[in-house]
């Protein structure tokens, strides 16, 4: 890892996301970028805090570079929202390494919910239980 991207909101930036640049660097990021949600979040919300603060408490705790997600790709699902941010980070030349935060430390549990997101029958699945009526969160989940 040489140069670190991170795709986030910081509403409002905490400790976590503090020790999530930290961590970056102890693992050999020289430089951190961010891609951040502006005005909005991704649940179409305003955001608590101007992207000013938010993007101000990034550099403060060690990000180099904050760009922002624009409002209509911050207000989209967790994917199109991941995607607009890879695609603006990727459009950075040194960018080369993807730094993202989770709600477990259990990499192997990570990993398998990605294979089962990607895998052939999900999308199957879940069109027949949308069809079913389930909301998409319960047809996801």
């Amino acid at each position: 890892m040489k140069n670190a991207g991170i795709i986030a909101e910081y509403d409002p930036f905490h400790a976590g996301h503090a020790w999530q640049i930290a961590e970056a660097r102890r693992q050999g990021a020289e430089a951190v970028a961010v891609c951040m949600s502006g005005d909005v979040t991704q649940r179409g919300g305003a955001a608590l805090l101007p992207p000013s603060v938010r993007a101000a408490a990034a550099l403060g705790c060690g990000a180099d570079l904050v760009l922002c997600l624009p409002n209509p790709y911050a207000c989209l699902s967790a994917e199109g929202f991941a995607a607009a941010g890879v695609a603006i980070l990727s459009a950075l030349p040194a960018v080369d390494t993807l730094v993202f935060g989770a709600e477990t430390p259990d990499t192997a549990a990570l990993e398998r919910t990605a294979g089962a997101l990607r895998s052939e029958g999900f999308s199957a699945a879940l069109a027949r239980s949308l069809a079913g009526g389930a909301p998409f969160a319960a047809a996801r989940a």
